[in-house]
């Protein structure tokens, strides 16, 4: 009986009532023996070598032998691997010693090493020549820059090796598909003291991109034709190719996108350019549930189809109810010059929402054009809004037309969901005239920004501000409907506050002067003015902790009373985004309490 199956006897006999404690012993001890018969050899390097050298012969001697004929070879070839190992470090003067203890065949031997690793091999000259379109390309003139190869530094074969690995990689990369090594090696003098290295690199010609040719579908050619981010002729780029594949994929008018260069039937160095593709599903429905504190429960519902037609349009439906703000709104996009950056877009739109004191019901259609230049996203609109609402039971009604055009750009670095740092700027301006039909004659202008910055890895800073106007002319503000004021308060903007509760007021009818004190509806402002700053620290991989301060109002003109909040928060760090969870305190209440604000999604 072996020594393990005495111990699972033993522990069984004082254990006899608890067999979760001898489940887990006998999956230890049957772990113990597996270990135990996992290798019939022990290495032992002498302790003084560096780390590197030591992890390096580990990795040239491979994984340790299970049986007799493993064991017998592995000795065998010690030798041969350790020097291997540290050749490839630089050391070639080294010297091995290699003594076996043990003689029962049954028994774990052990394997001690000692090395003398002496004078490491220095590297004294390196000469790279790149010939052929390579040479000169400058971001082989930058790779060349960087190497390391310095007079004197220790002879490393793994960085030569990377370094080779790098020139091909490029070469591949930027189209030498023909490119070769016509002379790399390392020279080394017979008296081990001094190397010298040699690459010579000839890429040959540099590929062009040709003709695109796609498989027969079901779509417009010029569509396709936009989608290509090259010219022809221009000189080939992998990145063009990822380019190219993006954008095909952005459009959501397919998928099993497969793009296939014919290097082998270039003529001339212009390679064709195969493109297979399959059309999507026609169809989308989803189905979601939220939660936000401004706007309670949301339960929403939505249809998109991305490719309508032959000529790209797509259309979206969604339909969302909350308690408080239910919105409807149907979207239909009609490529024009690209299908991803210059489309003309139909919206309507219907909502509720709740304005301070006012209840308002609108809806809009607006007709944009949408162009995104790389550098920022506008649109150039026109806008017919028709309101309904309703103040102190009193019912009034507004419609307009407005002109209008937005300017967005969102800057970030890292990843996505959560960026090291970014900076977005938001701006829109739209103005209304009684001589295009509108009710009233106005300018509005809103604009909002939001920057941050990591620190390091667990500090980060968060600013945001919102600014806007609206200037009413030859008209009573009260002409203006509520969605066009400003309103501010809730999860977006100044915490500690209900949503939409802050803005210019008037008093309260409905109350008795001397009976009770005025209460004072929230009407909205014709300006705006809103600044945060809030401070993070990611105390753990998923969570983040915070504390903020916000601050400003909507107001009349040369009316401005600022209001203030301060509080913590805790973010939990998901794969969508993180989930924020803050508690906000007035500074400008009587006797304020706490109001928990919850929201989720991506910083920016």
């Amino acid at each position: 009986m072996d020594i393990f199956t005495r111990l699972l006897l033993y522990i069984s006999q004082l254990y006899k009532s608890n067999l979760l404690l001898l489940t887990w012993c006998a999956l230890a001890l049957n772990m113990l023996a597996f270990n135990a018969m996992a290798s019939n050899l022990i290495v032992a390097l002498n302790k003084e070598l560096p780390k590197n050298i030591a992890h390096n012969i580990h990795s040239y001697l491979g994984d340790l032998p299970t049986h007799n004929a493993q064991r017998q070879l592995f000795i065998a070839n010690a030798r041969k691997n350790i020097t291997k190992a540290i050749q490839a470090l630089g050391y070639y003067r080294a010297t091995i010693d290699i003594n076996t203890v043990g003689d029962d065949e049954n028994a774990t031997w052990l394997l001690k090493i000692e090395v003398a690793l002496n004078q490491p091999t220095v590297i004294e000259s390196s000469e790279i020549v790149i010939s052929g379109d390579a040479q000169n390309d400058e971001v082989f003139k930058a790779l060349i820059a960087e190497q390391d190869f310095l007079p004197g530094e220790i002879l490393n074969h793994g960085k030569y090796e990377q370094f080779k690995l790098s020139l091909a990689s490029l070469g591949l990369k930027h189209g030498y598909f023909n490119a070769t090594f016509i002379d790399a090696r390392i020279a080394i003098h017979q008296s081990y003291h001094s190397a010298k290295i040699y690459i010579n690199y000839h890429s040959g010609q540099r590929s062009r991109l040709g003709k695109v040719s796609f498989n027969d579908i079901e779509i417009n050619n010029d569509l396709l034709t936009q989608l290509i981010p090259f010219n022809y002729g221009q000189p080939y780029h992998v990145n063009q190719l990822r380019q190219f594949q993006n954008q095909l994929e952005q459009t959501q008018y397919f998928k099993n996108i497969v793009i296939d260069p014919k290097n082998n039937q270039s003529v001339d160095g212009i390679i064709p350019i195969d493109v297979n593709i399959e059309k999507a599903q026609n169809h989308h429905i989803n189905l979601g549930v939220g939660y936000a504190t401004d706007t309670k429960l949301r339960i929403s519902a939505g249809w998109k189809t991305p490719q309508v037609n032959r000529y790209g349009h797509k259309q979206e439906t969604k339909l969302t109810y909350s308690e408080i703000n239910p919105v409807g709104q149907f979207n239909y996009t009609i490529p024009l010059s690209h299908p991803l950056n210059d489309v003309l877009q139909f919206e309507l739109r219907l909502e509720d929402d709740v304005f301070g004191a006012i209840d308002s019901k609108y809806w809009s259609a607006r007709l944009g054009r949408i162009k995104d230049n790389e550098h920022f996203i506008s649109e150039y609109y026109l806008r017919y809004l028709q309101e309904d609402w309703q103040l102190n039971d009193q019912e009034q009604f507004a419609h307009y037309y407005l002109p209008g055009m937005t300017w967005s750009k969102v800057t970030r670095s890292g990843d996505p969901i959560n960026p090291k740092r970014g900076f977005s700027q938001y701006y829109n301006l739209e103005f209304s005239h009684q001589g295009i039909g509108s009710d009233a004659n106005f300018i509005r202008f809103y604009a909002k920004w939001k920057y941050l910055k990591s620190f390091n890895e667990k500090h980060r800073l968060v600013a945001r501000a919102e600014l806007g106007f609206l200037i009413p002319e030859r008209t009573d503000f009260d002409e203006i409907s509520p969605s066009l004021r400003f309103f501010t308060g809730g999860d977006q903007s100044i915490r500690g506050f209900a949503y939409q509760s802050i803005g210019s007021s008037i008093p309260n009818p409905l109350y008795v002067a001397g009976e009770d004190e005025d209460i004072a509806l929230i009407v909205g402002g014709s300006r705006l003015s809103v600044a945060s700053i809030e401070y993070q620290f990611q105390f753990h991989q998923k969570w983040r902790a915070a504390l903020f301060l916000d601050s400003g109002s909507a107001y009349r003109k040369d009316k401005l009373k600022a209001v203030y909040s301060v509080g913590p928060g805790i973010h939990y760090l998901s794969p969508i985004g993180a989930i924020r969870l803050y508690l906000g305190y007035s500074l400008s209440k009587d006797n304020p309490s706490w109001r928990i604000h919850f929201n989720l999604g991506a910083e920016l």
